[in-house]
C-alpha cells in the first residue's frame, strides 16, 4: 500500500491499495522457508547403456564431511553424508549443492547440482537436487516449470527419469519429486510429497538426510498459527534426533529452527539457534536464522549481532558475484533496523535504512529484491521496486514508533504501507493535526474492508480501533479509547503471536497499557504492559511502560526490576535519551 492522503496529491481513488499485500508479505518473511526432497522407489540400472555402476554404501557407513564453498572467505557450510551412485569427479559438486539447499542458498545450489551435471549427464541425484531448488515452500514460493524443466534434463518422462537412479534410495528421491511436480494444486502436492517422505522415512530410518528431508517435507504442510504445533514437534524431533547424533549438520539444525519458530516452542530452539550460524557461516540466511529465536525471546543484542553478520554476508555474497545491490538480503536488514530500535540505537537504525534508499535508486520493475534469499535469473521472484518501498515504509514507520519522535512526520502525506499509514495517523493525532489523522482514518478504513487480503485486512482492522484510541485520548476522551482498544486486544487475540517483527506495527495489548498510563489508570496499566511482555517479550517500549505504571501504582520494587531490565536492553544506546536518563535517575540508590 502507498499514496497520498490530502487533496492536491495521488488521491485515495488512485491509490493502489493492492500492495497492501507487501506488508503482510514482510509478515510472512518471519515464517517463509524453502526445500523439499526425497522418496521410495525400485532399483534399476541406469537407463542410458552400460553397466550399472557399484551400489554406493548405505549412508549411516558413510562417514560425514565438512562441505565448505571455495567461492566464500568463511567457506563452511556444516558437515554430511549422502552417498550416491553419480561419478566420483561429480561427488564434492552434489554435496555443496545438498548443503546449499540445506541453508537455503538455492541460486549455489542450482549452480553446484549443474556442475555435477556436467561431470556426469546421466547423474539422477544431481537433476533432483536442482529440481527441488525451485520449491521453497516454506517462503509459500515455487516455480514448477523450472522444476519441471530440470528433471525433463534427465529424461521425457517420469518413468524414464526414475530408471536412470541405480538404487531403490535414489528411485526414492526421484519418486518423490515427480510427486512434488505432478498434478493438482500445491497443497495437494505438498501433501503427495510429504506422504512420499514419510514411506522413505519408514524404509531408512538411520538415514540422516532422509529424515531431514522428510521433516521439511512435514513444515511445508502446516496450517497456520497454533493449529502448526502437532506438526511443527514432529518435524523438531525428527530434526533433533539427526542433530544430536551430527551437530554440525546444517540441515538439522535449520529445521530445528524452523519448527520450534513459535512462541510456544522459541525456548526448544536455543540451543540450535545458537549452533547453526557456526555450522553454516557461508551461508547468509544461516547467519539470519538464529535471530528468529532472539527477537521472540527478546535477546536484543543477539539478534542485532546475528542479522548484521547476515546482511554482510549478503552483500558478500553479491560483490562476489558481481550483482546489483537490489539483491543484498533486505530481509535481514529490515529485522536490524527493528532490534537496533530494541536498543536504543536510533542513529544507526536510520543509517542500516540508507541502505535501502541506495537500492530504490537502482532498482526497476524487471529486479528481484534478495530480501530473505537471493535472487537471480534463475530463481525469479520478488516485486522489486515495490518490496524496497514495503521495506522503507516498515523501517520508517517503526523508527518513528520506537522513539516516539512524532514532529518527524509532521507535514508528511506520503506512506509506503500499512505500517507507515498508521504511524502517519498517530503523529498527526499527537501533533493536533485533525485533518491528516482523518485522512489516514479514511485509508485505514478501505484497507479493512472485505475485500482485501485477509492477513492485511485484520491488521488495517485494528490499527484503525488504535487510531480513534489514540486520537480519542489525545482529545480527552478516555473512555472512547478504552473501548476501542477493548476491540482492538479482542482482534489481536486471534492473530497468532509474532514469530518476528510484531504485527500489528503497534502491539494493542502495548498501546492499551500506555493509553491507561496517560489516563492515571496505572494499576490496569501494569496489566496491560504484562500481557504485551508475554506476547511480545522484552520489548523496550513495554518494558520501560511497566516501569513507569509500577512506580505509579506503588509498586516500587516491580518498577525498579523493570526499569534495571530497560537499561540492559539500552546499554549501549544513543546518549543523551531523556528515557535513558528517567531509568537512571529511578534505579540511583
Amino acid at each position: 500500500m502507498y499514496g497520498r492522503i490530502l487533496p492536491g496529491h495521488v488521491g485515495p481513488s488512485s491509490l493502489a491499495i493492492g500492495a497492501l499485500r507487501g506488508t503482510i508479505n514482510g509478515m510472512k518473511r518471519a515464517a517463509l522457508v524453502c526445500l523439499a526432497a526425497a522418496t521410495v522407489g525400485l532399483s534399476a540400472c541406469r537407463g542410458s547403456g552400460g553397466a550399472a555402476p557399484a551400489a554406493p554404501p548405505s549412508a549411516q557407513a558413510t562417514p560425514a564431511r565438512t562441505v565448505s564453498d571455495p567461492t566464500s572467505s568463511s567457506g563452511a557450510l556444516g558437515v554430511l553424508a549422502f552417498p550416491t551412485s553419480g561419478a566420483a569427479g561429480a561427488q564434492d559438486d552434489f554435496l555443496r549443492g545438498v548443503a546449499w539447499l540445506h541453508s537455503f542458498g538455492y541460486e549455489d545450489a542450482i549452480e553446484a547440482f549443474r556442475a555435477a551435471q556436467t561431470k556426469d549427464p546421466d547423474f539422477a541425484m544431481a537433476y533432483w537436487g536442482e529440481s527441488l531448488a525451485f520449491s521453497q515452500p516454506l517462503w509459500f514460493q515455487e516455480e514448477p516449470e523450472k522444476g519441471r524443466a530440470a528433471l525433463a534434463r534427465l529424461a521425457a518422462t517420469a518413468d524414464v527419469r526414475v530408471a536412470k537412479a541405480p538404487t531403490d534410495r535414489e528411485k526414492g528421491f526421484l519418486r518423490a519429486v515427480e510427486a512434488l511436480w505432478g498434478a493438482g494444486s500445491l497443497p495437494a502436492r505438498a501433501q503427495a510429497y510429504a506422504d512420499a517422505m514419510r514411506t522413505l522415512s519408514r524404509a531408512y530410518p538411520a538415514d540422516d538426510e532422509v529424515q531431514v528431508f522428510y521433516a521439511l517435507s512435514l513444515l511445508s504442510t502446516m496450517p497456520r498459527g497454533d493449529l502448526s504445533l502437532p506438526l511443527r514437534e514432529q518435524a523438531g524431533a525428527i530434526a533433533e534426533a539427526v542433530f544430536k547424533k551430527n551437530p554440525a549438520h546444517p540441515g538439522a539444525a535449520h529445521l530445528i529452527l524452523h519448527a520450534y519458530d513459535h512462541s510456544a516452542l522459541a525456548p526448544r530452539g536455543l540451543a540450535a539457534a545458537r549452533a547453526y550460524a557456526k555450522v553454516a557461516p557461508a551461508a547468509s540466511h544461516a547467519l539470519h536464522m538464529p535471530a528468529h529465536f532472539f527477537v521472540q525471546l527478546g535477546h536484543w543484542q543477539d539478534a542485532a549481532a546475528s542479522d548484521t553478520d547476515s546482511w554482510n554476508a549478503s552483500v558478500a555474497w553479491a560483490t562476489r558475484r558481481q550483482k546489483s545491490v537490489t539483491l543484498h538480503d533486505f530481509h535481514s536488514l529490515v529485522w536490524l533496523q527493528y532490534e537496533l530500535t530494541q536498543l536504543g540505537q536510533f542513529q544507526r537504525a536510520q543509517q542500516v535504512a540508507t541502505e535501502v534508499d541506495a537500492a530504490m535508486r537502482v532498482a526497476t520493475e524487471q529486479d528481484v529484491i534478495g530480501g530473505h534469499h537471493y535472487g537471480d535469473s534463475d530463481i525469479g521472484r520478488g516485486s522489486g521496486p515495490l518490496a524496497l518501498r514495503n521495506d522503507k515504509g516498515s523501517m520508517r514507520a517503526r523508527y518513528i514508533l520506537e522513539s516516539e519522535r512524532w514532529s518527524e512526520m509532521a507535514g508528511s502525506n506520503g506512506f509506503d504501507n500499512l505500517d507507515e499509514l498508521y504511524v502517519l495517523g498517530v503523529s498527526a493525532a499527537k501533533l493536533d493535526d485533525v485533518a491528516r489523522a482523518v485522512a489516514v482514518r479514511n485509508e485505514l478504513i478501505k484497507a479493512s474492508q472485505p475485500t482485501m487480503d485477509p492477513g492485511l485486512r485484520e491488521q488495517a482492522a485494528i490499527l484503525l480501533l488504535e487510531l480513534d484510541a489514540v486520537a480519542a485520548s489525545e482529545a480527552g476522551t478516555p473512555g472512547v479509547a478504552f473501548s476501542r482498544m477493548e476491540q482492538a486486544v479482542a482482534l489481536q487475540a486471534k492473530m497468532p503471536k509474532p514469530i518476528g517483527r510484531p504485527y500489528p506495527v503497534k502491539g494493542a495489548d502495548e498501546l492499551y497499557g500506555e493509553l491507561l498510563l496517560h489516563a492515571g489508570r496505572a494499576a490496569d496499566a501494569v496489566g496491560w504492559f504484562e500481557k504485551a511482555l508475554v506476547r511480545t517479550p522484552n520489548r523496550s517500549r513495554a518494558v520501560l511502560g511497566l516501569a513507569r505504571a509500577a512506580a505509579k501504582a506503588g509498586d516500587a520494587a516491580q518498577s525498579r526490576r523493570a526499569y534495571e531490565q530497560f537499561l540492559v536492553n539500552w546499554a549501549n544506546a544513543d546518549p543523551g535519551l531523556p528515557e535513558l536518563a528517567e531509568a537512571r535517575a529511578a534505579v540511583r540508590p
